[in-house]
């Protein structure tokens, strides 16, 4: 292949310019003179006549003329018809409706009411037939994410490069201490909230879980950011124990293989068995949940409690 000649590329990228141009331009105003658009264009009349001949060209091989873009000259003037669908965006499916949902709610604690005004103006524009799905849907997925105390504080903070307090308390020593942090990140981890911080007290990087938390506060003192975050500390396993076992239904076992791959093991039956790390109950419980009663905890005994006592406080809200 040989090389791009020197001054084709921008010659390339002002032509899709004009189309790009030409289209709607021409559809909000039309029956304009040919002369009337080139003059707009900054062509000459013959240059329009070729942009409007290769405009015909838009659509799917073998390209016949009006797939999405009926655009002529009649009597010296200029119109364009667009296909139909492209007189209104398409409209979102129930899958594709909770699939938005869902990655909202990771924003709730910093959007606040901004987020809960979009979920429903994404409700209202789905269509009828699918409102009902996605209404379905969504009752079948834990979508709630609790906001932690002093999440928003922090999140002001790292945003403004503050620094901020706050009494921790350290359940290694089993007892709270005052102290003074740079926030360099906010983040969730299987349902546990955690901020990546630069301890000013103990002079290193430190990771905090936000449940531990209290008074927090922004100060006036402001901190250079870092460049780039270091590798973020790993969160501590929980000490309840270091793996679950889960047990999955034939109806759920193919999407669990893809998602855990040779993790997972089959048992019979079409079930699947998988361990996974035990690093909060509460994230376990909705996780669990979430199959829609597809999933078992197999043991500890202590984590198929915990989901029993959050089924049971589901059924009760």
């Amino acid at each position: 292949m040989s090389a791009t000649p020197e001054g084709t590329r921008p010659a390339v990228h002002e032509r899709l310019r004009r189309l790009l141009f030409l289209v709607p331009y021409v559809a909000k105003n039309p029956g304009l003179p040919v002369e009337e658009v080139a003059k707009a264009l900054g062509i000459t009349k013959e240059s329009l006549l070729q942009e409007l001949e290769l405009l015909t060209m838009v659509g799917r091989p073998p390209f016949q003329p009006d797939d999405y873009i009926d655009i002529y000259v009649d009597d010296g003037k200029v119109y364009v018809d667009l296909h139909q669908r492209l007189s209104r965006p398409p409209r979102l499916t129930a899958a594709e409706g909770v699939a938005l949902a869902a990655a909202a709610e990771l924003l709730r604690p910093a959007a606040a009411d901004a987020l809960a005004s979009a979920l429903k103006k994404l409700e209202r524009v789905l269509p009828e037939a699918a409102r009902a799905r996605y209404q379905q849907m969504g009752r079948q997925l834990d979508l709630t994410l609790e906001a932690p105390e002093g999440l928003s504080t922090l999140s002001h903070a790292i945003i403004e490069n503050r620094e901020v307090t706050f009494d921790y308390f350290s359940a290694g020593r089993g007892e709270t201490e005052h102290r003074r942090v740079q926030p360099h990140e906010v983040f969730s981890h299987r349902g546990q909230w955690y901020l990546n911080a630069y301890c000013l007290t103990r002079q290193e990087n430190r990771l905090f879980r936000l449940d531990r938390i209290n008074q927090v506060f922004s100060t006036e003192q402001r901190f250079a950011p870092p460049e780039g975050l270091s590798t973020r500390p790993a969160p501590a396993p929980n000490p309840e124990g270091s793996k679950i076992r889960v047990r999955f239904s034939a109806s759920v076992a193919p999407y669990v293989h893809e998602r855990f791959g040779t993790q997972a093991q089959w048992v019979g039956n079409g079930e699947l068995e998988v361990n996974v790390p035990f690093d909060s109950t509460r994230w376990l419980a909705r996780w669990v949940m979430s199959f829609g009663g597809e999933a078992q905890v197999l043991e500890p005994a202590s984590a198929r409690e915990a989901v029993a006592q959050a089924a049971a406080a589901s059924v009760k809200s």
